[in-house]
C-alpha cells in the first residue's frame, strides 16, 4: 500500500516524506465483518445502532461512517456534534443519533442539521419541539437510566414522561434506549435484572397505547455474552472495533476482527552513537544496547505512551521486534541491531501490522499497564487515517 505521502511504505531520503510522517490504519473488511457477526448475534430483524462515540473509540469518525454507510448500517449514534457535523459534510446520509448529553438550547441546532436529538426531561423535550411543528414534528429518542446512574430520565419517572413529551405538538418520539454496561459475572447478574425493568417499562407503555418504533437496549457487553431480547435494535460499540468489554473474553474467538490494522511511522533521524556514550549512559543511552538508534516523529503527542515501569515496549520493522529505548513528547526512540539494514525514511509500525510479529492493540496496552480501549482513544484524531491494504512489511 502506498504511505501517506504516496510512497510504497519503504521510501528513501527524498521521496516526498510527509512533515509528519505518521498515520494510522483501519481495515474496513474487518470493520463490515465484525457488522454483520453483530447481525446474527442480534438475531433476524433486529437493527442496528453503530456507536461511533469518541471519534469511532479512535479509529476516525468520518472514514468509519463511510464504510458502515456503504455496509448498510440503519443509525450511527455519537454524542458529538462537530463529529456528527462532519460527517455529514462527508456526504454520509445515515441518521445519526446524537446521544444524551446536550443543553435544552441546543436542540433547535441538533434537529436542524438533521439529527435525532436524545431528550430527558421536559425541557428537552419542549426546546426540541419548539423546532418543530404540528405538520412536521422533530424526532427525538428517549433516553432512559435503569440503574447506571448516568444520563437518562428515571425508570420510576419514564413512563410519566413518555406520556407527556409524546403530547407535545412539533415533538415525535421515534426511539427509546437505555444503557448498561458490564464486565465479569457479577455485573451481568445485575444488568440482567436491571433490563428487565426497562422491558417491563415498553410493556406497560404498550398497554397505553404508546407504541415507540424503535427500542434499544443491547450493546457490546450483552451480545457477546449471547444475549437477545425483545427490542428492535442494538447498539454495538466495543466489538464493532474487534475489542472485548468482557474480562477474559477474547473478541477474536468469538468472530470479531482489529479494526485497527497499523499505526505506522517514517525514520526521521539513525543515529551511530559508536563514537558516543557507550550504551548504558545517561538519557536515551540508558536502554540502548546497540551502535545505532532510529527516531521517529510518534510520541506522546500522538498517543503513544511510555511504556509502565519494569516494561518495554517494541516496534516492528520488516517482521522483527525492535525495543524502543525512549518515548518523549514528538518521538519514539529505538534500538537497532547491527544486522538491520535500515535507513532514513523507512516505514515502521508500532501498533498492529503482519505477521508473526504483529503488535495486537492488547500487547501494545499491557505495555502501558491499561486497558486497550484508552490506548484506542489516545490515538484519537491524533493522525490522518488511511485503510489498510495487504502488504508485506514492516
Amino acid at each position: 500500500m502506498a504511505g501517506m505521502d504516496g510512497t510504497d511504505g519503504a521510501a528513501r531520503p527524498g521521496a516526498g516524506l510527509s512533515a509528519h510522517p505518521t498515520w494510522m490504519e483501519i481495515d474496513g473488511g474487518a470493520l463490515r465483518a465484525n457488522l454483520a457477526a453483530i447481525r446474527r448475534l442480534a438475531g433476524p430483524g433486529v437493527r442496528v445502532i453503530a456507536s461511533i462515540k469518541a471519534n469511532a473509540y479512535g479509529h476516525g469518525a468520518v472514514p468509519v461512517a463511510r464504510i458502515l454507510e456503504a455496509a448498510g448500517v440503519e443509525m450511527l449514534a455519537t454524542g458529538s456534534f462537530a463529529e456528527a457535523s462532519a460527517i455529514r459534510a462527508a456526504g454520509v446520509s445515515t441518521p445519526i443519533l446524537m446521544l444524551a448529553g446536550a443543553l435544552p438550547e441546543a436542540m433547535g441546532a441538533l434537529a436542524a442539521a438533521g439529527t435525532v436529538p436524545t431528550v430527558y426531561d421536559m425541557a428537552g423535550a419542549r426546546a426540541a419541539a419548539a423546532a418543530g411543528t404540528e405538520a412536521r414534528p422533530v424526532p427525538v429518542f428517549v433516553k432512559v437510566d435503569i440503574g447506571l446512574g448516568r444520563v437518562g430520565v428515571g425508570l420510576d419517572r419514564a413512563e410519566a414522561f413518555v406520556a407527556a413529551a409524546g403530547a407535545l405538538p412539533g415533538l415525535r418520539i421515534d426511539g427509546l434506549y437505555t444503557h448498561l454496561s458490564f464486565k465479569d459475572e457479577s455485573g451481568k447478574a445485575w444488568a440482567a435484572e436491571r433490563l428487565d425493568l426497562f422491558y417491563a417499562l415498553l410493556r406497560a407503555l404498550r398497554a397505553r397505547g404508546i407504541e415507540i418504533p424503535e427500542t434499544q437496549a443491547l450493546a457490546s457487553s450483552a451480545l457477546l455474552a449471547g444475549w437477545r431480547d425483545e427490542c428492535t435494535a442494538v447498539c454495538p460499540g466495543h466489538i464493532l472495533y474487534g475489542v472485548s468489554p468482557l474480562d477474559g473474553v477474547d473478541a477474536a474467538a468469538r468472530g470479531f476482527a482489529p479494526v485497527l490494522a497499523a499505526v505506522r511511522s517514517r525514520i526521521v533521524h539513525l543515529a551511530d552513537h559508536s563514537g558516543g556514550p557507550p550504551p548504558g549512559a545517561g538519557g536515551y543511552h540508558a536502554r540502548r544496547r546497540s551502535r545505532r538508534a532510529a527516531v521517529i516523529p510518534c510520541g506522546y503527542n500522538d498517543g503513544c505512551r511510555p511504556p509502565a515501569p519494569g516494561r518495554t515496549a517494541e516496534v516492528l520493522f520488516r517482521g522483527r521486534r525492535l525495543p524502543a529505548i525512549g518515548h518523549s513528547l514528538e518521538h519514539l526512540a529505538f534500538d537497532v541491531p547491527d544486522d538491520v539494514e535500515i535507513a532514513v525514511g523507512d516505514a515502521v509500525c508500532v501498533l498492529g501490522g503482519e505477521g508473526p510479529g504483529r503488535i495486537s492493540l492488547e500487547e501494545f496496552a499491557a505495555w502501558r499497564d491499561c486497558p486497550p480501549l484508552d490506548c484506542a482513544m489516545s490515538l484519537s484524531a491524533r493522525m490522518p487515517v488511511r485503510p489498510a491494504a495487504a502488504r508485506t512489511a514492516p
